[in-house]
């Protein structure tokens, strides 16, 4: 009967969770700190439909900018070039961009829609400025909405002046010949 009792006497051994508590005292406002600084900016984008049949088209604008190596075009897929903004010394000239769309803007209140055609060999930066300069005019807490509705393309070739796509080599495999 002492064993029996000896026995009942012994204390539950208690679980030292300090570290744990420590871990979790740094991480969780660790966490809530950066999550604040991670956003995300989702843009919508409407891509071209593939191999349309011809369609009954309104004469109404269709407003197209094409990225070329020199200069933005500025043109309505109906009517032609409308504008064309050669590059400065620092590239292309974002800002002209940006004075063009305002003014057709004007013209055109109602028109939310652009399409952005650029050449294969475009930079990713690039596109991603003029997209903005397309959609959106000001700075700071004056922003004026322009053509919000974009689509992206390849641009058509631009004559002898358009950078051709390098042809590839046909594969020989040994002992096929040259």
């Amino acid at each position: 009967m002492s064993y029996r009792s000896r026995r009942m006497r012994k204390h539950a051994v208690a679980l030292d969770i300090t570290a744990f508590m420590n871990l979790i005292v740094v991480l969780v406002p660790f966490l809530l700190s950066s999550t604040v600084f991670s956003r995300l900016a989702i843009l919508e984008l409407n891509l071209p439909a593939s191999a349309s049949g011809p369609t009954s088209v309104k004469e109404e604008l269709q407003l197209e900018v094409i990225i070329r190596p020199d200069a933005l075009e500025v043109s309505d897929r109906n009517h032609g070039l409308i504008r064309r903004i050669d590059n400065n010394a620092d590239g292309y000239d974002y800002p002209a961009l940006s004075r063009v769309q305002q003014q057709i803007k004007t013209q055109f209140p109602d028109k939310n829609a652009a399409t952005i055609l650029s050449e294969y060999n475009t930079a990713y930066d690039t596109l991603v400025q003029v997209m903005d300069a397309v959609r959106v005019a000001g700075s700071g807490t004056t922003m004026v909405e322009l053509f919000p509705e974009i689509s992206i393309g390849d641009a058509p070739a631009a004559g002898a002046s358009a950078p051709q796509i390098p042809e590839t080599k046909p594969v020989v495999k040994r002992g096929q010949g040259r």
